[in-house]
């Protein structure tokens, strides 16, 4: 994967939409509704995923998820498909169906994660989308929030003992620090984030800054 990734936006909608009608060939293998029969290919299956991440970075997720549901199709165990389902699911959480669609992605993310369980990187992506379902659920009153927050922090803590020098964790774990209302540490994680080379959104460095100045 490439080194930096900004995953969606900061501030997810305050209302669920409903569930948006997709073919199955745009939901994470298949949507479960059948299994395609086909040889295995680890070699295929390494080269639709190689595309998926071109999609990906490249901003159209429903041809990545087509590409990612190739490689599965092709290796029911590639380590790429099920990380790329949990990345465009906690995307998708931005504008359709919060709440199911990063219960998803944290699902897919744990199983990319039970296949490489000493990546940071996708501890980091894993500990984004626990972070967003727990300030979704904030927002809307659900008082289960907190232990999503709780184990944002421990991927976010374990991650940084395995790379200390990976820029996205920074900038991420300023986003749960901004979400608790611990704008300055919040802030102390986003300096870092930029000392390591990542350049983030303005608007929310701006709006960090304003909440600590209306905090003294």
């Amino acid at each position: 994967m490439k080194t930096f990734l900004v995953l969606g936006v900061f501030f997810i909608a305050n209302l669920t939409t409903l569930y948006a009608e997709r073919p199955d060939n745009e939901l994470p293998m298949y949507g479960g509704q059948y299994v395609p029969v086909v040889e295995p290919d680890k070699k295929n299956s390494k080269s639709a995923a190689k595309l998926g991440w071109q999609y990906y970075y490249n901003g159209d997720l429903d041809t990545a998820i087509k590409r990612f549901n190739q490689a599965w199709m092709f290796d029911r165990g590639n380590l790429d498909a099920f990380w790329g389902f949990g990345l465009i699911l906690g995307r998708r959480a931005d504008r359709e169906n919060t709440v199911i669609n990063l219960k998803e992605s944290i699902k897919y993310l744990e199983i990319a994660l039970q296949k490489s369980d000493s990546n940071p990187r996708i501890m980091v992506d894993l500990a984004l989308s626990e972070t967003q379902l727990a300030n979704y659920l904030k927002e809307n009153k659900v008082s289960s929030f907190k232990k999503h927050f709780d184990t944002a922090r421990e991927l976010y803590i374990k991650a940084g003992k395995l790379d200390k020098n990976y820029p996205l964790l920074y900038f991420n774990w300023s986003l749960l620090d901004y979400y608790e209302g611990n704008f300055r540490l919040a802030k102390s994680k986003l300096e870092k984030s930029k000392e390591l080379g990542f350049n983030p959104d303005p608007n929310y460095e701006r709006d960090l800054i304003d909440k600590i100045k209306s905090s003294e």
